[in-house]
């Protein structure tokens, strides 16, 4: 069943206190006629299209899902609609969004597996990275769905109208917070500017505030899963040593009131570990999605703005005005500061760093290898989710690291996060039922999109393993390394790996002036990276470019087609030009989400400062899969070059721009950015 506005307007009424006072005349939200045109094509399912049944069952499931169990009736959304450019990655954004976004504390197998972080917190901190960011779509969304979250959970009106409109504001409103609010509040904000500016105080701060707070939640939110463990506990105990089930179940009553109501001292460490990870990957998410909305302009739906002025207090609705009319005027700092490499310095042989291995997690990083005891918590769910990470990232390698370890902390982000990245980053010629359905967009270019995100915002862990990912699909390329052409001699795949070294080498140490390299780059190559930088850093001036990288990519497509090397989806009888047009639809909306997921993952990897992987010897696998190398050790083996690990350590550790000769790691380890 389809809302109208008006059954909006009516079931969103029926969460608001019935003493509340509706504004006769209230502020009415910005109109969109003045905004740009969406970028792709919002549409209902094409029910004569290959895999109708299959898109229209995953919108319905977003209009359900997405309504955050607070309007009791499908909501149709743009964004459901944007998705089904990208079926793959519909499928799996349905359960790695909902779980981040709308879950209350939910457990599986005596496990907590999501909604770690307050439902209001979590809506502030959305509706504050989408404020931040002036993101239409999401702040007007972001603002109901906050609004009747925070109504829900018990917060008055007046309350909920001040947090809402004072967001950007929050310090100077210390009173409007609570204490895990406001520390959330400053997670968020360096999270979507400059995460390297986020301090260690800061972050004691965050924990000091969550830990308070989950020692008042837990006796409603947790103590009955201990409350199970005691009684059930104490129940087999008795039946084990010959008892009668009535005694058991005496014991298992007697066991049950006995638990305390303080949570456990072990738990709270974890349970604080698994907070951070949610707030870090809700960030993620939102700085993902709001790079898309803002540079695809996705427009709000017909009648939220009548369920805003029911729903929003005026003082919100003006707030979210101001900076819908600001749009991209003034807007700066979404990126860390630059840094410039001395590119002439690095390629004269004058200066080279051995890249250090960092150390300082902000969340434990321990391998189930050496801790077991993971993948008993939960039946091993999340342990097994993960190993798609674990294979999947490193194309049916067994190679776990820091990103795997990490999940390990959010049960369901562990099951979830890897089968949503896999489609929408590296999966190729997906289709299903004769309809091409992720991997629209080349892994080559993709990889150099990757590349240009995290040497702007100077990820350490992201131009570690990208760096590696670039280097392998330029020697798939050239036929050469792991996929050396069985035709070669010896001296022809040597010679494919020393142009591979050298393109690599070219391309890594001008990627910051591309537009500057037309021998280096080729055109499509310079429209996307040109297009990527400005989703990343002017996300309102996007669509301004967009216009080149299409017909750039329309180009490219069409050569790779009567070349052989890409098919065309033509299904039910599509023309060869409406098969192309459909084809830069899904490349752009791909391409959109991409670049926002990776923006936002090089944020996480900075903020929490994820350790690359260390080598590991034979004796600590305890049976596993063998030794591995650390991943420095591992770029040293593909055969990158010596320049590109200068440059990238540079990038993130400024102060050696200016030393000349040999920087050892352990020199370069004292002054090294996460």
């Amino acid at each position: 069943m389809f809302m109208t506005a008006t059954t909006v307007v009516a079931m969103t009424l029926l969460l608001l206190p019935a003493c509340t006072q509706i504004a006769q005349d209230p502020v009415r939200p910005l109109g969109q006629a003045d905004r740009p045109s969406c970028s792709v094509p919002l549409k209902p399912v094409d029910l004569t299209q290959p895999n109708a049944n299959w898109g229209a069952g995953l919108l319905a499931e977003s209009e359900w899902i997405w309504s955050g169990q607070i309007i009791p009736e499908a909501f149709p959304n743009n964004l459901g609609k944007y998705f089904l450019h990208l079926p793959a990655v519909f499928e799996e954004q349905l359960d790695f969004s909902t779980t981040l976004i709308f879950d209350e504390p939910s457990f599986r197998n005596g496990e907590q597996m999501s909604g770690f972080v307050d439902r209001v917190t979590r809506e502030l901190v959305i509706s504050f990275i989408a404020q931040r960011r002036r993101s239409w779509y999401s702040m007007t969304h972001h603002a109901v769905l906050g609004t009747l979250t925070a109504l829900k959970h018990g917060v008055s009106k007046e309350q909920t109208a001040d947090k809402w409109s004072r967001l950007l504001d929050y310090r100077d409103h210390g009173d409007t917070y609570t204490r895990v609010e406001r520390a959330a509040l400053r997670f968020a904000e360096a999270f979507a500017t400059n995460p390297k500016a986020y301090s260690d105080v800061d972050y004691g701060e965050l924990r000091e505030a969550l830990t308070e707070d989950n020692l008042r939640r837990y006796g409603n939110e947790a103590r009955w899963m201990a409350t199970l463990r005691a009684s059930r506990s104490a129940h087999s105990r008795v039946l084990g040593l010959g008892g009668s089930e009535a005694d058991a179940s005496a014991a298992a009553a007697k066991a049950a009131a006995a638990v305390d109501n303080a949570m456990p001292a072990k738990e709270i460490a974890r349970k604080v570990d698994s907070q951070v990870v949610e707030l870090a990957f809700l960030c993620l998410q939102f700085v993902a999605l709001t790079d898309m909305f803002t540079a695809l302009n996705v427009p709000d739906e017909e009648g939220l703005a009548a369920v805003m002025s029911k729903v929003l207090d005026e003082k919100v609705i003006t707030r979210i005005n101001e900076l819908n009319r600001l749009g991209g005027e003034g807007l700066t700092g979404l990126v860390p500061p630059p840094v410039a490499l001395p590119t002439k310095v690095i390629l004269d042989g004058k200066l080279s760093v051995d890249p250090p291995a960092l150390s300082g997690s902000r969340v434990p990083l321990v391998s189930w290898e050496l801790d077991p005891s993971q993948g008993a918590r939960d039946k091993g769910v999340a342990l097994g989710g993960i190993q798609v990470g674990v294979y999947g990232w490193s194309f049916g390698s067994y190679f776990p690291g820091g990103l795997t370890y990490l999940l390990m902390h959010h049960p369901e982000l562990a099951r979830h996060e890897a089968p949503y990245s896999l489609p929408l980053l590296f999966n190729e010629d997906e289709w299903r039922n004769g309809s091409q359905t992720s991997g629209f967009v080349d892994r080559l270019v993709k990889e150099l999109a990757f590349l240009k995100i995290y040497q702007t915002t100077r990820s350490r862990y992201g131009l570690e393993h990208h760096t590696m990912f670039l280097f392998n699909e330029y020697a798939r390329r050239y036929g050469t390394g792991l996929f050396r052409d069985p035709s070669f001699s010896d001296e022809q795949a040597t010679a494919a790996m020393q142009r591979t070294a050298a393109r690599v080498r070219d391309v890594v140490l001008h990627l910051a002036r591309h537009d500057e390299h037309p021998e280096i780059y080729s055109e499509l190559e310079r429209a996307l990276l040109t297009w990527v930088e400005a989703v990343i850093k002017a996300p309102h001036g996007a669509h301004r470019s967009e216009s080149t990288l299409r017909q750039s990519l329309d180009r490219n497509n069409r050569a790779e087609v009567g070349a052989g090397l890409r098919r065309l989806d033509t299904g039910s009888g599509l023309s060869e030009d409406a098969a192309y047009a459909k084809l830069l639809n899904h490349q752009i909306a791909e391409l959109a989400m991409l670049v926002g997921h990776m923006d936002g993952l090089g944020r996480i990897f900075t903020i929490l400062r994820i350790e690359g992987e260390k080598s590991v010897p034979v004796e600590q696998v305890r049976g596993m899969f063998g030794a591995r190398p650390g991943i420095h050790e591992f770029l040293k083996t593909l055969g990158v070059p010596n320049e590109v690990l200068t440059a990238h350590e540079l990038l993130v550790n400024p102060p050696l721009a200016s030393e000349r000769g040999a920087v050892t790691s352990d020199r370069a380890a004292k002054s090294g950015e996460f």
